[in-house]
């Protein structure tokens, strides 16, 4: 069995409406899907704080190190003009409901 998957949260509050945020969004994932290592990264928007950010999920420990020192996530806080520092937190996954990626269809 290999390294455990290892899940960045990152939670902010933009400056910017959040229909730009989304657009950021999109216009940065192709960036993401460069990442070595990224597995999935999933967009957030907390409706009742207008909090934003995203989860990633890494395939190791290193991998998700590799791109928490990367001049992309470094530039997270110019991009979407952070109000204050954003909360993040790692979590190792130590159990997996779906391996099998048929199984994952989030929509």
């Amino acid at each position: 069995m290999g390294d455990p998957l290892e899940v960045l949260f990152v939670l902010y509050k933009s400056r910017l409406p959040i229909s730009r945020v989304i657009e950021l969004f999109n216009e940065r994932a192709g960036k993401y899907r460069e990442v070595k290592g990224l597995l999935q990264k999933l967009y957030i928007h907390d409706e009742s704080t207008d909090h934003v950010g995203g989860i990633y999920v890494f395939d190791s420990k290193e991998n998700l190190e590799a791109f928490r020192n990367s001049d992309l996530a470094k530039s997270i806080g110019d991009a979407y003009k952070f109000v204050e520092p954003p909360t993040r937190r790692v979590f190792k996954v130590v159990l997996e409901l779906y391996k099998e990626k048929e199984h994952v269809t989030l929509h």
